[in-house]
């Protein structure tokens, strides 16, 4: 998946599933002051993140996100990294 329909497929989500305002939606947006997400909408994010993309992020790895830039660079991290033996 490449960069750009990460960035197509999460701001969909965050637009239908949370209701966010499609003019805010850039890269320097940050989480909680500027798209307003509390925790409950972390852990929601998560099984979205799930859903969408197969991947589950840990509660750690989703607090190291403060911007929506870092959250699709974290996508991306995510979902290039090789699967690991055990899982």
């Amino acid at each position: 998946m490449t960069k750009q329909e990460i960035i197509e497929k999460t701001n969909a989500f965050l637009v239908d599933e949370y209701e966010k305002d499609p003019a805010l939606l850039k890269p320097e947006a940050r989480f909680r002051e500027d798209l307003d997400l509390n925790s409950l909408d972390y852990m929601d994010l998560m099984v979205t993140v799930k859903r969408e993309f197969d991947i589950m992020p840990a509660p750690a790895e989703m607090n190291l996100v403060v911007t929506l830039g870092d959250f699709y660079d974290f996508i991306e991290k995510k979902l290039n990294e090789p699967a690991k033996a055990n899982e």
